[in-house]
C-alpha cells in the first residue's frame, strides 16, 4: 500500500538548518493500522503530512500503491487528496456550518456529486460515527468527542483508501479517547481501510494498531508488531516510552529479596497467557514463586502477561524452574 524510501526533510530556522526527517524507510500494509510514536519534536507530524504532501520532502519518496506521488503535478495532487482523508488534532470544523454540511464540504467541492447522491453519503456516514441526532447542530453546540466524530466522517466523505490521523485523541479526556480508537478500529474493519495514525500515547497504538514506527529526533530507531514492540523493545527511547503508559517496572518494585531468590522477568503471549505458568514451572518442586510486579492485559487482539517474579526455595528446586524456564517458550530474563 505505503512505501517510504530514503525519505529526508529540513526546515530552515533563521541561519540554523533543521533535520525534520532523516533517512526515513517504512512500508506500510493495505488495511492495517499503522501507529508512528515518537515525543513532541521527534518529527510525527512532518512525516504523517508527507503521505498526502501536505509537507514535500527534500529528498527521498513516498510511494501510494505503486505510484510514487512525490512527482505529482498539481492537477493530479488535487485528486490524491481526494481519496486520501485526514484527520486533525484539533477538528478544524467550519465553524458556521452544520454537521451535516461539514461533512458535505468534501463532496460538494468536487463538483462530482448530485445534491440526492451528497445527501445519502451524509446520512450513511451519520449513521457510522453515530451523530444521526446531531446533522443539524452546529460545531459549538457538540462535545470534543462529537466534534471528532464529524472529523472522521467528514475524512471519509469521498471513500478515501487510506485515513490518515494527526494526534486524532490527544485533546480529548481517556473515556472519549477510548470510544474514538473504537469507532477508527470499527472503520478499519468494516471499510477495510489503511489508517496511519501520530501519538505520543503508547495506550493509543496498543490499544488498535498492528505495527508500530517509534520515532526520536527525526530517525525511525524502533519498528515491528506492536506485540513484540510492547514485550521486547529494544531501543531506550521506546522503553522510555513504555514506562511511562505501563506500571510495569523492576526498579519500583518495593520488596526485600530473600537471600535464596532468583529475580526474573517472564513475558509471554498468545494461549500461553491462559495457562498457570507459575504452577507449571514450581510443580514437583519445593520452589517457591512470588508475584513481585505483573500485568497481565491485552494489546489489541493479543492476550499478554509480563510479570517480575521471585523463585526462592533450595538451590537445587530454583535451578529446576530456571531449566524448566529455558524450555518453556516464555521469554526470561534472571535480573538478580
Amino acid at each position: 500500500m505505503i512505501r517510504i524510501e530514503h525519505l529526508h526533510k529540513n526546515y530552515q530556522a533563521g541561519k540554523r538548518d533543521i533535520v525534520a526527517l532523516q533517512d526515513i524507510n517504512l512500508e506500510i500494509a493495505q488495511g492495517e493500522i499503522f501507529g508512528i510514536i515518537g515525543r513532541s519534536g521527534a518529527g510525527k507530524s512532518t512525516l504523517i503530512r508527507t503521505l498526502n504532501l501536505l509537507e514535500r520532502p527534500d529528498s527521498g519518496r513516498v510511494l501510494i500503491d505503486g505510484e510514487d506521488i512525490t512527482g505529482l503535478g498539481h492537477d493530479s495532487l488535487l485528486e490524491l487528496r481526494q481519496h486520501i482523508g485526514m484527520v486533525f488534532q484539533h477538528f478544524n470544523l467550519l465553524n458556521a456550518k452544520t454537521v451535516a454540511q461539514n461533512i458535505d464540504w468534501p463532496l460538494k467541492i468536487t463538483g462530482r456529486y448530485s445534491r440526492e447522491q451528497r445527501n445519502r453519503r451524509v446520512d450513511e456516514l451519520l449513521q457510522l460515527v453515530g451523530l444521526e441526532a446531531h446533522r443539524d447542530q452546529y460545531p459549538s453546540q457538540l462535545s470534543g468527542g462529537q466534534k471528532q466524530r464529524v472529523g472522521i466522517a467528514r475524512a471519509l466523505a469521498n471513500s478515501p483508501r487510506l485515513l490518515l490521523c494527526d494526534e486524532a485523541t490527544s485533546s480529548l479526556d481517556p473515556e472519549t479517547t477510548q470510544s474514538i480508537l473504537r469507532l477508527l478500529l470499527e472503520i478499519n474493519r468494516k471499510l477495510g481501510l489503511t489508517i496511519v495514525l501520530i501519538t505520543h500515547e503508547m495506550q493509543v497504538i496498543r490499544n488498535i494498531c498492528d505495527r508500530v514506527a517509534v520515532l526520536d529526533a527525526g530517525i525511525v530507531v524502533e519498528r515491528g508488531t506492536v506485540v513484540d514492540t510492547f514485550l521486547r523493545p529494544r531501543h531506550a527511547v521506546t522503553r522510555a516510552l513504555l514506562s511511562e503508559s505501563l506500571a510495569f517496572d523492576e526498579t519500583l518494585a518495593p520488596y526485600t529479596r530473600r537471600a535464596d531468590g532468583k529475580l526474573v522477568r517472564l513475558t509471554y503471549a498468545g494461549e500461553l497467557a491462559a495457562q498457570p505458568i507459575l504452577s507449571q514451572l514450581t510443580a514437583a518442586t519445593t520452589a517457591l514463586a512470588t508475584i513481585v510486579q505483573g500485568t497481565v492485559s491485552r494489546i489489541k487482539d493479543t492476550p499478554y502477561g509480563q510479570l517480575l517474579v521471585e523463585f526462592s526455595g533450595d538451590e537445587e528446586a530454583v535451578s529446576q524452574v530456571l531449566e524448566r524456564l529455558d524450555t518453556s517458550g516464555i521469554d526470561h530474563e534472571v535480573l538478580a
